[in-house]
């Protein structure tokens, strides 16, 4: 009888052990993932601020003229089409 309930505690504890690596190697993965959660929104937030200045109707305009010297029709150019 002694030996059947040392062996259950040995089992037992050998259980709690085994759990408790998991849980700690489980919560490191989640660390892990979190930092680089963390990361993709801190790349994301600065792909957004690159897009919006690189897409400014300023920036636009200012690289076609410099680039195609391109520039705005003046008034007197613009010509209605009518469908």
């Amino acid at each position: 009888m002694m030996v059947g309930l040392w062996l259950a505690l040995l089992v037992t504890a050998l259980a709690a052990v085994l759990v408790s690596q998991d849980c700690r190697r489980i919560y490191m993965q989640l660390a892990k993932h979190q930092r680089a959660e963390h990361q993709l929104q801190v790349d994301w937030g600065r792909y957004l601020l690159e897009r919006s200045t690189l897409a400014s109707p300023g920036r636009i305009e200012k690289l076609a003229a410099e680039q195609y010297g391109l520039r705005a029709p003046a008034l007197q150019e613009i010509i209605m089409v009518q469908p």
